[in-house]
């Protein structure tokens, strides 16, 4: 069974590595071309998003493949795998859970508009809360990139089989040397620090909904005034952050569950493929989601184009997703 374990593994690795690459550089080009000023907030969380999910597939997967090829777990290799996992996987969530929220502030703003000056230091304030995520994503992760190792008794063996049977968070064992803050760590702190922003995350979709809804009833009872460019690409990202939200939200909660509630499913072949889907799924479908936002898979999805000026309009308009 473990050679066709290996083969489901390195097969499904490298369909997320190829989909992956593919979905992000498409991405990346789409919103490159769409910057025709100061970078915007949006454009500053999808460029973060873009580069976390190639460092999961660049990295975790590729040595996936390599050790699933037949080169022997060693300790080194431990460490890089479940440091840049645990890292990528928390600050997908985070990063997430500002999209949202930036597109739920945006969407609050049409829906209910207010008499105050826009406060011009928004995009720096955006740009420190990312340098803080990656400083706190770090900070959390330095104990696993320190004190992750290969459990001894498989020094002797093949070093790939508990990998494979069990998974990383087994096959790479954190050793403080004390069980009680291991368990306390990985257990808990860990999986809090992913759970409480998807949490929130849930939330605030809830509330791009109603405000949705509230914007819909406006619309049907003859108040709203009309949509200009820049609100409806306000709606396309608040309805994709509801998207996202759905996958990435269902994603982690089947790896989760697989892991602590499914371990008699541990010795099946297909077990390792299916959590490597579920872990890095996010990473690869969901730049294919930020891409079709326009929900017409119309030409302007993958080329943002500026459209010429009129003498009534002195302002450019964007006719690209996330524009704001």
């Amino acid at each position: 069974m473990e050679p066709l374990a290996y083969m489901l593994e390195i097969s499904t690795c490298a369909i997320l590595i190829f989909v992956s690459i593919v979905g992000n550089t498409c991405l990346f080009c789409s919103t490159r071309r769409c910057i025709s000023g100061p970078l915007q907030p949006s454009f500053l969380l999808i460029f973060n998003l873009i580069f976390v999910h190639l460092l999961k597939n660049l990295v975790v997967n590729i040595m996936k493949i390599v050790y699933s090829s037949g080169v022997v777990l060693d300790s080194v290799g431990c460490k890089i795998l479940r440091f840049t996992e645990t890292l990528t996987t928390e600050l997908a969530i985070w990063f997430m859970l500002h999209f949202a929220v930036l597109y739920c502030h945006k969407l609050y703003q049409i829906v209910h508009p207010s008499s105050e000056t826009p406060n011009l230091s928004q995009p720096k304030r955006h740009l420190e809360a990312v340098f803080i995520f990656w400083i706190t994503g770090f900070g959390i992760c330095i104990p696993i990139l320190a004190f992750t190792e290969k459990p001894q008794h498989l020094n002797a063996a093949n070093g790939t089989g508990l990998l494979y049977t069990k998974g990383l968070h087994v096959g790479c064992k954190i050793d403080f040397g004390n069980q009680q803050v291991e368990y306390y760590y990985e257990k808990i702190f860990l999986i809090l620090i992913d759970l409480l922003p998807l949490t929130t995350l849930v939330f605030v979709c809830f509330w791009i909904v109603f405000l949705l809804w509230e914007q819909r009833k406006l619309t049907y009872g003859g108040i709203w005034m009309g949509e200009d460019a820049s609100e409806i690409e306000v709606f396309r990202g608040a309805k994709v952050s509801i998207l996202l939200t759905l996958l990435i939200t269902s994603l982690w909660i089947s790896h989760f569950v697989f892991i602590c509630f499914f371990k008699n499913l541990e010795s099946y072949p297909f077990t390792p493929a299916l959590l490597t889907a579920l872990s890095s799924g996010f990473s690869a479908v969901s730049p294919y989601v930020l891409i079709l936002v326009n929900y017409k898979v119309k030409l302007e999805a993958f080329c943002c184009r500026k459209t010429e000026k009129s003498t009534t309009q002195p302002t450019d308009v964007l006719s690209c997703p996330y524009a704001q």
